[in-house]
């Protein structure tokens, strides 16, 4: 599992539809670091999070490798210790 950290303890704060499409693609850009530590490189542009992270928790990203081939990756999202 990818352990993404975030500032927020329980919830993150209440942010308009921009801050939370930039909040997405900085996931998603963590999501393709943490792949390419395991020896994984991958486009974080075929990589999609279904659900809205809007707080701590667990979630899922899809790898579409391929049109018929994808590959489900589970994150958390933790809150980062100061």
């Amino acid at each position: 599992m990818i352990v993404i950290m975030k500032r927020s303890i329980k919830r993150l704060p209440k942010r308009t539809q921009e801050e939370l499409a930039v909040l997405q693609e900085l996931i998603l850009h963590q999501i393709a670091e943490e792949l390419a530590k395991l020896g994984h490189n991958i486009d974080r542009k075929i990589i999609v999070v279904k659900d809205a992270v809007k707080e701590v928790g667990n979630y899922k990203a899809i790898v579409k490798l391929h049109k018929e081939v994808s590959v489900e990756i589970p994150f958390e999202v933790v809150a980062e210790e100061a």
